[in-house]
């Protein structure tokens, strides 16, 4: 999920957010993909037109004379819509542009003192905000001259995408992720609600039938989706272009994680339903498609839509709708994701209801909808059941003990606290979960709630006493790789059906499961290359780009393979790395016939038979971006032992250090030293050059470590 830092700041009144939060989400167990700023544009300013002529020397530029808060400018504009008394927004002298600083300059002749902000030069995309890229014109409420532009228009945002894990559907919201950073803070997380004031009892009658909820909302009349709103919308790449009714159903699944849609009233008279359809339906977009077994909200015996995937072109709402009925249910996702796979279209709707959505997620975006709708007319919510249920769970302080290695358990007393303003009651020896957590079913989640909010930082690390026995046969294979400098890795044996289309050995058929959690783990892979592929590009991106990787591993049906990965070694080098590895006379011939090999640089390791066994060479660079060398070959036996250990997620620093050396003096004593002074990941030489009036050498080595390596090699050499 994407995450707006300022948005999310507007949940927590009196905790102000900063980057440094992405260390706090971590520590939750969301973990934090990247963090970065939303725009590269400063110092904007807003501006009033006081004047608009045509540049004199030029009918393609207009002379726009503007009032500051603090003074009066001109800028020339070939964007001919401004007038006087508009509200626009602009680039002035000083402002900035990524690396572009603004200044006056003469255009035909006359004097431009900035330039007119657009959306896209802000950073937005402007085909979520408007029908054209071009000068702002702003309404003359939205700001004052004298307000931050750049704040305004959250220019100093910043984005944050994080995962949550298959179980946390609920954290795919706003209200969730700021309900627990508060009691991460303790502190406390303002809900925007405004009074519930119900206008009219609604007529509709609501048969559940498929559905495990189906709640339905009528609002009579419509708003203005604020500025604020749409922007927020288009930092999430949703359109807002649209009826104020559907901007509020993204809103609402933004904000509480509840997946909404929204119907024209004069269409929706009695009861609705959800039911099993087979056949054929249009859908938004005037797309037909054609159905079998998919859940569907039913409005007497029409398809209103495909429940949680798609609306239906005939009952969507347009910008002349003005009466409205929302509609949230919750539905076995099961059935969701067929609905999704059906149309072969993924909502963002449909993603979010292909997991377990909860009753009380459901309710609190109904809720949501109805505070939303203050100032018009509503109605009752048709079809709820506001009666929650809490799972009881007891407590089990032995195991908890046990767990935690602990005999004084007031440590966690803290931890419960936080985990009552989520919900949770600890009463007695019971542990009330609330409806949301569907997750938490047993006395080890519990722990794991409560080991999150003491910090597993907090747990000093304990050796483990029962050292295991080797019992297996001696086998060199790893040892042969390692001598020529290749590390272990590890990988998914599960991979993307697309991923599986990588068949160098051209298997008849792919292993897919039955059943799989994710779409990018469904087929068992065909390739250990296109695995070391993923490890590459990972390291890669992490500033570790000299690599050279191996894995012994499973390929479709139970076939064992040896794979080998290289970014530092040529073809020649490589080859010759994988034929010392091969028990038996080979002979390599070009490998031209896989459209995912690089038929110039690969080639078939053959048998003595004239069989198959391997293959060497890169992927083709339309699926590849890595040049690294791959190989793979067939694994005659399959006894090892694998020893895994610890490792570190932070990213390598590098240190640049250079050395005078008389003439005759080998820099490998330089090596040796930095490598009895820190463990060193790698030392490469990038630079050596002689001085005349010295008569000595100036070599660089690069070193790549830790940082706390990297600080011991500096405090020794740099003192």
């Amino acid at each position: 999920m994407i995450l707006s830092l300022n948005h999310l700041n507007k949940y927590l009144p009196k905790k102000k957010l900063t980057i440094e939060v992405e260390k706090d989400l971590n520590a939750l167990g969301f973990e934090v993909e990247y963090i970065k700023p939303f725009s590269d544009a400063k110092g904007l300013r807003f501006a009033e037109v006081l004047d608009v002529q045509p540049n004199p020397n030029t009918d393609k530029l207009d002379v726009v004379k503007l009032k500051l808060s603090d003074k009066e400018i001109t800028i020339q504009t070939n964007n001919k819509i401004l007038k006087p008394g508009d509200l626009t927004v602009c680039f002035v002298e000083g402002s900035s542009k990524g690396e572009h600083v603004f200044a006056p300059i003469k255009l035909q002749g006359v004097i431009s003192e900035g330039m007119f902000a657009s959306w896209s030069e802000m950073g937005y995309d402007w085909t979520l905000l408007s029908e054209k890229d071009q000068v702002l014109v702003l309404d003359k409420d939205f700001a004052s001259l004298s307000d931050n532009a750049d704040e305004k228009f959250g220019l100093t945002d910043y984005l944050i995408e994080i995962s949550t894990t298959a179980n946390r559907n609920d954290a795919n919201s706003y209200y969730t992720i700021a309900s627990e950073l508060a009691a991460y803070y303790q502190t406390e997380v303002k809900i925007e609600h405004n009074p519930v004031v119900e206008s009219f009892t609604s007529n509709l009658k609501v048969n559940k039938q498929e559905a495990k909820e189906l709640m339905f909302l009528e609002v009579e009349g419509k708003k203005k989706t604020s500025l604020d709103e749409c922007l927020l919308l288009a930092k999430h790449q949703i359109d807002s272009k649209f009826n104020w009714a559907i901007n509020l159903t993204n809103l609402c699944l933004l904000e509480t994680g509840a997946p909404a849609h929204v119907y024209p009233k004069e269409k929706i008279t009695s009861t609705l339903s959800a039911q099993l359809y087979s056949g054929k339906t249009t859908i938004l977009g005037n797309k037909e498609v054609e159905v079998e077994n998919v859940l569907a909200i039913k409005h007497n015996d029409e398809v209103v839509s495909l429940a949680c995937v798609m609306g239906i072109e005939e009952f969507k709402v347009t910008e002349q709708s003005d009466n409205f009925v929302f509609e949230i249910g919750v539905f076995d996702p099961k059935l969701v994701r067929h609905g999704a796979k059906e149309i072969k279209i993924l909502s963002n709707s449909a993603n979010q209801g292909s997991r377990v959505i909860s009753k009380e997620i459901a309710l609190r975006g109904m809720q949501y909808l109805q505070s939303k709708a203050h100032n018009l007319r509503y109605s009752n919510i048709v079809g709820a059941d506001f009666e929650l249920t809490k799972q009881q769970i007891p407590f089990d302080e032995e195991k908890l003990k046990l767990y935690s290695g602990m005999s004084d358990l007031n440590v966690f007393e803290v931890p419960k606290q936080q985990l009552k303003t989520l919900g949770f009651e600890f009463d007695n020896d019971v542990v009330k979960v609330p409806n949301y957590r569907y997750d938490v079913t047993i006395f080890a989640d519990i722990i794991e709630e409560l080991f999150r909010f003491y910090s597993y930082d907090n747990f000093a690390p304990a050796k483990f006493k029962n050292a295991p026995i080797k019992t297996q046969q001696r086998n060199i294979f790893k040892n042969l790789l390692a001598s020529k400098g290749y590390d272990e890795t590890r990988t998914f044996t599960l991979v993307s059906e697309q991923k599986a289309q990588f068949n160098p050995f051209n298997f008849n058929c792919s292993v897919k499961l039955l059943t799989f959690v994710s779409k990018e783990r469904e087929v068992i892979r065909n390739s250990l290359a296109i695995s070391l592929q993923e490890v590459i590009q990972y390291n890669q991106k992490r500033k570790l780009t000299n690599l050279n990787i191996f894995e012994k591993g499973m390929i479709n049906d139970n076939v064992y393979v040896n794979s080998l990965a290289s970014t530092t070694k040529n073809y020649y080098q490589f080859a010759q790395d994988v034929l010392d590895l091969i028990n038996q006379e080979v002979t390599l011939v070009p490998f031209k016939d896989n459209e995912f090999i690089h038929p110039n640089s690969s080639a078939k390791i053959l048998n003595s038979q004239n069989e198959m066994i391997g293959w060497i060479g890169k992927i083709h660079p339309k699926y590849d971006d890595t040049d690294a060398f791959y190989a793979e070959f067939l694994d005659q036996k399959d006894n090892h032992a694998s020893k895994f250990n610890s490792i570190s997620y932070d990213p390598y620093k590098t240190l640049d250090l250079t050395f005078e050396l008389n003439v005759q003096d080998n820099i490998a004593t330089k090596v040796t030293e930095i490598k009895s002074i820190a463990k060193v990941f790698e030392i490469v030489q990038i630079d050596d050059f002689y001085k005349k009036e010295t008569n000595t050498r100036f070599v660089t080595l690069r070193s790549l470590a830790t940082a706390e390596e990297i600080e011991k090699i500096d405090k020794h050499f740099n003192k």
